[in-house]
């Protein structure tokens, strides 16, 4: 008999992670066309993975029962069900190389031979399990029916041990193609499941690998495939974490490939003409272009107008073709529903390493900035779009704008729906430089989370905050706290509290008046840092807030665990309800599920006075949105907020 039995817990625990899998994020793991794909993709290989435990469990867990079975032929099931264990357990050993192969690029190289070496002894030991009833070289049940090893169960466990092997090997080798978070997470699975291993091997009473080996498959679900939500929510394409992380993959292993970069010309201005719903339907049927056109290679977006396809294979022309059949479509008008589109696009061809060779050049040209200068659509050679990055490079302007004094803050209303008037203000930066004037924080601030420019700015607004609040103005308009972005990046800085705490005390500013709303710009700090600084913010006082709650599942996990004051609805969730009852169901149950925690709701972008009656219905506990006011400069906040409650007043 078996001293410790875990391999009921093991089936569990490797079925909660599959379901969680094809259901939460089943995009992820809609399995690729194309044997090449399918080899070299990290999620089809962790899903192979997590069926071949779940299976192996559950043959473990039934063979286990018929060892005290008396009905009749129970030989014959004994003997099948230890044969599903050994056919599914080599698969699971395969599957975990394979696995880490494609994480850390191994395999982005290989030739069909490579594939056939590495599955060699794969076959071999399937095969000797397939024939195992006429030759009884891996095991046998003698006629009392206890099982036994045959002579050659010695080679299946070696060729198992030469797959951990080769994951370690792969894992060392290629480690800097991964990130510090993803190596922790990758060395914690073999580390968990070489214990589980090396345990049962020494005490085979002990039936504990399967069940380390599903825990060790929980922590890489946890971390390294579900790390901060990798696909877009209202295009389904993979997003610029999973774009960086692709890029950071091939680099890493030193593959070859192609970069093709799409940008829809002045897509901002363009969107305005048309409802949320009218523009998220337009980059659908972009996003749909591109994913049928590049012949099964991964499309991302990186921006809302921004999308990036990665070819892996070295012949160039497959990504210049692309490019051409992109530039020929954008020449034609989008008609959907009702409406005839037409826009213009902006391509270029990356090749990788000749162009770019590192992952910042690569992050660089994605971050860059440049407008359309010239008619139509029309591809920018890969120098030409160089030496403009160079010539407009955001880090020169960042500095030049805080050290030539050309940060300011703008402030948005927060209007509460019980009290029916403003009560609170977001407080938004802005630059008045000729080079970033134009553009969006979204396109600037990760620039100087990159460069570090991210502290100075960060305690720029934190002092014009407390500026703000010290206006003997404040007083008569009932706002009782200022909210201000908090760059995750921020938290790198181990003075960052002391900082903030010496220019709130010199403005004599009580920290119950500013509200800290973090934002989801980056991932790769440890969390413990995090929440370290989130817990001594609070203690101190201040109050929190998680913004654009819905655009990923890190977003969620931190709602769960941290105390917020609020919650931020991202506008994207209001934008994309229809008028049918179930949506509005929908987003009142989140509402109430959020309350339930002790958080406040806030929801952003609120426009119209449709989507205001909705969303007060619905429960929200705070507005904010064009419908009241754009973000404005502080003298126009304090000479506007009276009119903004009457505004209220008629809603």
């Amino acid at each position: 008999m078996y001293e410790i039995n875990f391999e009921s817990p093991a089936f569990l625990l490797s079925l909660l992670c599959f379901v969680y899998c094809l259901t939460a994020k089943h995009k992820q793991y809609i399995p690729p066309k194309g044997f090449k794909n399918k080899m070299t993709s990290q999620h089809f290989a962790f899903l192979i993975m997590l069926v071949a435990n779940m299976l192996s469990s559950i043959s473990s867990v039934v063979g286990v029962y018929l060892t005290t079975a008396t009905f009749e032929n129970v030989a014959f099931w004994q003997y099948l069900f230890h044969a599903f264990y050994f056919f599914f357990h080599t698969t699971l050993s395969v599957s975990f190389s394979l696995y880490i192969m494609n994480v850390t690029g191994t395999s982005l190289k290989w030739k069909i031979t490579g594939y056939i070496l590495f599955f060699s002894p794969y076959f071999i030991s399937e095969i000797l399990v397939l024939t195992n009833s006429f030759t009884s070289w891996a095991f046998y049940m003698d006629e009392n029916l206890i099982y036994h090893r045959g002579p050659l169960m010695p080679l299946l466990y070696g060729f198992g041990a030469i797959y951990v092997i080769l994951g370690f090997v792969f894992f060392m080798k290629n480690k800097k193609a991964i990130s510090r978070v993803d190596r922790i997470a990758v060395g914690s699975f073999i580390i968990i499941a070489t214990l589980g291993i090396i345990i049962q091997a020494i005490k085979s009473s002990y039936l504990v690998e399967l069940f380390a080996e599903a825990l060790a498959c929980l922590v890489i679900m946890m971390v390294l495939e579900e790390k901060s939500g990798r696909i877009e929510p209202i295009t389904g394409l993979l997003n610029r974490v999973a774009f960086v992380d692709a890029n950071r993959k091939l680099i890493g292993s030193k593959h070859k490939y192609q970069l093709v970069l799409i940008r829809i010309a002045e897509l901002e201005k363009f969107l305005k003409r048309f409802s949320g719903h009218e523009a998220d339907e337009f980059l659908i049927a972009v996003s749909s272009f591109l994913t049928s056109e590049a012949s099964g290679c991964e499309v991302y977006t990186y921006r809302r107008e921004d999308f990036g396809v990665i070819f892996k294979d070295d012949k160039y022309n497959l990504a210049n073709e692309f490019e051409q059949k992109v530039l020929e479509r954008f020449g034609r008008e989008w008609i959907f529903d009702s409406l005839s589109i037409k826009v213009d696009a902006i391509t270029t061809v990356v090749r990788v390493p000749k162009d770019v060779h590192k992952l910042e050049d690569v992050t660089s040209i994605v971050s860059s900035y440049y407008k359309k200068d010239k008619v139509g659509s029309y591809s920018v050679p890969f120098e030409e779009l160089y030496e403009l990055i160079k010539a407009n490079s955001y880090e020169t302007a960042l500095k030049d704008a805080i050290s030539g004094n050309k940060l300011t803050l703008f402030y948005q209303p927060i209007w509460s729906t019980k009290e029916k008037k403003v009560v609170s203000a977001e407080a938004l930066l802005r630059i008045n430089s000729k080079e970033l004037k134009a553009l969006s924080p979204e396109v600037y601030i990760p620039v100087a989370e990159k460069t570090g420019l991210i502290k100075d700015i960060g305690l720029f607004v934190f002092e014009e905050v407390c500026r703000f609040l010290k206006d003997e103005r404040l007083k008569e308009t009932g706002i009782r706290y200022v909210e201000l972005n908090l760059s995750i990046y921020q938290f790198m800085y181990s003075d960052l509290v002391d900082r903030f705490e010496e220019i709130r005390k010199n403005y004599d500013i009580d920290s119950s008046q500013i509200n800290l709303e973090i934002t989801e710009t980056a991932t790769e700090l440890d969390s413990t840092e995090i929440i370290e600084t989130l817990k001594e913010f609070r203690d101190l006082g201040y109050s929190l807030s998680l913004d654009d709650f819905g655009t990923g599942y890190s977003n969620f996990m931190r709602m769960i665990g941290t105390n917020y004051q609020n919650i931020k609805i991202d506008k994207s969730i209001l934008w994309n309800l229809s008028k049918d009852e179930e949506d509005s169901k929908m987003l009142s149950n989140l509402i109430h599920f959020i309350k339930s925690l002790g958080s406040d709701i806030i929801q952003e972008g609120v426009e119209t006075k449709e989507q205001l009656d909705l969303v007060t219905k619905c429960g929200c506990n705070y507005i904010q949105g064009y419908y009241f006011s754009k973000p404005v400069p502080k003298d126009e906040f304090f000479e506007s907020i009276s009119g903004w409650d009457a505004l209220a007043d008629n809603a």
